[in-house]
This record gives C-alpha cells, structure tokens and sequence, in this order.
C-alpha cells in the first residue's frame, strides 16, 4: 500500500513538472510594456496557465485560463489549450480563435473537460481584450503610454 501510494505521488510530481515546464521560461520584451507573473499550483497538477506570442507585426497574445478541477483532467486540458493557442496565437480575431480551439476540443471528444480563458492582443498603441473571466495567480502588470481601444 505504501509502495502505490509513493508511486502515484512520483507521477503526480511528474506530472506537475510537465505542466510547469510548458509555461513560458522568457517573458516577452517590448516596449513601454512591463509584463510579471506570478504561479502557485494549489495541487500536484492544476488548471493554470498563461502564454504569450509575438506575432510578425509585433503584436503581443496574451493568454491566461484556468482548467476545471485539479489533476490529470485539468493538466490534459492545459496541454491541449496551449497546443491550440501555439498554432492559433497569430490569428488576429480573438472571437474566431475561441471558436476554432471550443471546434478542436469537442473533435478531441474533451466536451466534458473546461477552461475559463481570457485573450489580449497589444500592439504598440491598440489594446483588444475579451471580457475577463476567470483569473488566478498570475499579475500582469502593464505600463502603456498610449492606450487605445480597437
């Protein structure tokens, strides 16, 4: 009984440094843009997440989400969450992008599985962002000279 439980802490742990190691290990450098986070995992594996992308117009993606629940569950959906961001970051429709990774999940048969997510995109003097639902451990503190709704 004691060698199981030790074996399945070990693949928790291992699980949980998976799930670190897919965060971002550089913060994005841009101007007039000061970015900091900051991520404490409650459990051995859990939903955060955040990432960025620079696109080639300079354009910085945000992305921040937590998965429902804690655990294996909650780590798949983190995985499968920045795959989709990685390969849909460049989209410059923040709606479209939601609809196209919401279309990959339920092919993937994840329906069951959930993220509350939120996207930003800054350029230089324009800010877009959807409605922000749901955010844990992470501070982005950002310093705009000039600010401007889309």
């Amino acid at each position: 009984m004691e060698a199981e439980n030790r074996r399945k802490t070990e693949e928790l742990e291992e699980a949980r440094q998976l799930q670190l190691s897919m965060l971002p290990k550089e913060l994005p450098q841009l101007p007039n843009l000061d970015i900091a986070v900051y991520m404490k995992t409650a459990t051995e594996v859990g939903g955060d997440y955040y990432d960025f992308h620079i696109g080639l117009d300079g354009t910085l993606t945000v992305v921040v989400g937590d998965a429902t629940g804690h655990g294996m569950k909650a780590g798949t959906m983190v995985t499968t969450t920045k795959s989709l961001f990685n390969v849909l970051a460049p989209n410059p429709n923040i709606i479209d992008t939601f609809h196209e990774m919401t279309r990959c999940l339920k092919l993937m048969q994840m329906d069951k599985l959930s993220m509350c997510m939120t996207m930003l995109k800054f350029r230089v003097t324009k800010f877009k962002c959807q409605p922000l639902e749901c955010l844990r451990y992470l501070f982005i503190k950002v310093k705009i000279k000039q600010l401007k709704n889309m």
